[in-house]
């Protein structure tokens, strides 16, 4: 059983681990978007601006914000399939500890039961025996 418990503890600690790393992703990929986002609405006031050059680089900038909309398109995407990853591996850790808080569990009730049949063996030896 303690082999077993064990085990079961080694297991939870890497998915504890894998779990963080599934988090540490979609965080990434989140900023990933925001970043995006920003350089998109960047070039926008940069193209609205009067000022600048008088539609010199329109082509160019429309270019470039048509890039920026389909990586964001492709990294929504990516964290939409991260954060079922992640739940995923917050769900096998969760069961695995569960698991791991049964075993323990048992594991203390059969301790105890072992003791009291030890306690009532010394008894049924003999009259002078003192509980430990």
């Amino acid at each position: 059983m303690k082999q077993r418990i064990r085990k079961i503890d080694r297991i939870l600690k890497v998915q504890q681990h894998l779990q963080k790393e599934a988090e540490l992703k979609l965080a990434n990929l989140e900023r990933e978007a925001s970043e995006l986002k920003v350089a998109q609405e960047t070039l926008i006031q940069t193209m609205n601006d009067h000022e600048t050059l008088h539609g010199l680089f329109v082509d160019v900038a429309a270019k470039r914000l048509q890039g920026l909309a389909s990586q964001a398109s492709a990294v929504e995407k990516a964290k939409a399939v991260q954060k079922v990853v992640t739940l995923d591996k917050a769900m096998q850790s969760k069961r695995t500890e569960k698991m791991l808080s049964g075993l323990k569990d048992q594991d203390r009730r059969e301790v105890e039961k072992k003791d009291l049949a030890s306690i009532l063996e010394t008894l049924a030896k003999g009259k002078s025996a003192s509980f430990p």
